[in-house]
């Protein structure tokens, strides 16, 4: 695991969380809040990753074992969220989609790629690490549930974030790049998002 990048987000997380929080307290609407907070921790991460170049996106199948894991995890999404993607206005599930495919996109080129960019078979502490740090850093967003209604709430989002980020793991082992992962967290996102936006009610932007 990358030391440097791993000391970086353990400063980052916490200070993102205050943000997250304040942001969420300020008056703005709570989803224009929260995107407000994740367009500063896209931000983070676009500069992470042009300052460590040792990742991959490229897609390769990571075998039945995982592969056929994470693909149900989506597709249990897909038919939870089926519902409140339908009832989101065109706009609104645009911003859905764009936001999730950034997400989904950074998230996994920087916890699965370049946190670990070596790591193999066999480094299961190093890639547990690495997964903790991904579960820890859901903490952030999770402050801005004072004013946002989310589905399980802050056990929820970080038992989805462990889920996600142990099976993403296996899929960066096996397949050697965090390509099968990013491809799955776009749709997984896609679901979520979806399910926050139509639960508040109100459109991601003012």
């Amino acid at each position: 695991m990358d030391r440097h990048l791993a000391r970086a987000a353990l400063v980052a997380i916490p200070v993102l969380a205050v943000l997250f929080h304040r942001l969420a307290l300020s008056g703005l609407r709570p989803l224009t809040a929260c995107m407000i907070g994740l367009a500063v921790y896209w931000s983070c991460l676009m500069i992470a990753l042009l300052w460590r170049r040792a990742w991959s996106l490229r897609p390769r199948w990571p075998g039945y074992w995982i592969g056929l894991p994470l693909m149900a995890l989506v597709l249990f999404a897909a038919i939870a969220s089926a519902g409140d993607l339908a009832r989101l206005s065109s706009h609104v599930l645009a911003a859905v989609l764009i936001c999730a495919a950034i997400n989904g996109t950074l998230e996994e080129a920087f916890w699965r790629g370049a946190l670990v960019p070596h790591i193999r078979s066999g480094e299961e502490a190093e890639a547990l690490k690495a997964v903790g740090l991904f579960t820890l850093w859901h903490v952030a967003p999770a402050a801005t549930l004072v004013a946002l209604d989310a589905p399980g709430g802050i056990a929820g989002m970080l038992v989805g974030a462990l889920v996600l980020g142990g099976l993403g793991m296996a899929a960066r082992i096996s397949s050697t790049t965090a390509g099968f992962g990013a491809i799955c967290h776009v749709v997984l996102n896609i679901c979520t998002f979806g399910v926050l936006a139509a639960t508040n009610r109100t459109a991601p932007f003012p």
